[in-house]
């Protein structure tokens, strides 16, 4: 029996594997040969210092699924930042901001979803962190990855401008990036760089690899929590830079490179967000 569940479970993941990189390449074959970000709206927000855009980790479903301590902390973080605008409304795990229940296997992740609700102890519902775990493995990847980034990047483009971005007048934007929404939120830099969008990059318990995006960010602040093992599984992933390495290893482009500070904290992966780990005051 429990040889029959590792053959499952190979199968399962080897599935999903061939089929992560096929969402990028179908639409990029749509938009080829003229791929740009969208167009920008006509109200900007006005007295805004800065826009931040969050990046959930593996675990949710769509850009609307964020767990209500997530939400919480981002609340916290807009009342004492006025002046700071922050979205979270994108999922970095799929091109178009096309979450899990919008798609044709709609009732497979729903019930699983259903299931983790009900039953926390199930390990079904790792299925959902697996398969966003392998659009992270695409956004990472050199061949599919530029592909990948660029769709996600105009999902973000998109978010900003529904906040009130005025590419005109281009304020930082932080890209704010959970578990493996730090690899999407350095692949997403480089694209916003184009546009002369200075950005910086948060990474919460995040892992990221080697990511050309790292040449084009301000700075990266890396939050990790000292019980946090899964910091140890990114850097089997992507030995040639993440959380574990103070800077990446790959060299920067004629000796460039940005400041980067670590914070340790004594937490672990899943209890960045809990109330008890972050003191609430303005920084």
């Amino acid at each position: 029996m429990i040889l029959v569940l590792l053959e499952v479970t190979l199968l399962v993941i080897v599935v999903l594997a061939l089929l992560a990189p096929l969402e990028s390449l179908e639409w990029w074959a749509r938009r080829y040969p003229t791929p740009s970000l969208p167009a920008p709206k006509p109200t900007p927000a006005t007295d805004i210092r800065r826009f931040a855009v969050y990046l959930s980790g593996i675990a949710v479903l769509d850009g609307r699924s964020i767990s209500r301590r997530e939400h919480a902390v981002l609340e916290e973080v807009r009342n004492q930042l006025p002046d700071v605008i922050i979205t979270e409304d994108v999922f970095p795990y799929a091109m178009e901001n096309r979450g899990l229940p919008q798609r044709a296997t709609a009732w497979l992740w729903r019930r699983l979803d259903w299931v983790r609700r009900r039953f926390p102890w199930s390990p079904l519902p790792l299925l959902i962190n697996l398969r966003n775990v392998m659009q992270v493995l695409v956004s990472a990847d050199p061949r599919y990855g530029g592909t990948y980034n660029f769709g996600v990047a105009c999902v973000v483009w998109r978010s900003l401008l529904n906040a009130g971005y005025d590419p005109d007048n281009p304020a930082p934007v932080t890209l704010i990036g959970y578990s493996g929404g730090a690899q999407i939120a350095c692949g997403v830099a480089r694209f916003l760089a184009a546009h002369d969008v200075q950005v910086d990059v948060v990474s919460i318990g995040g892992v990221y690899a080697d990511d050309p995006g790292l040449d084009h960010i301000g700075s990266l602040t890396h939050l990790r929590g000292s019980r946090d093992r899964t910091q140890s599984l990114g850097t089997l992933a992507f030995p040639g830079a993440g959380s574990q390495h103070p800077c990446p290893l790959r060299s920067r482009p004629q000796g460039r490179s940005y400041p980067h500070r670590q914070h340790g904290i004594p937490i672990s992966h899943a209890n960045y967000f809990f109330p008890s780990h972050h003191p609430g005051r303005r920084s």
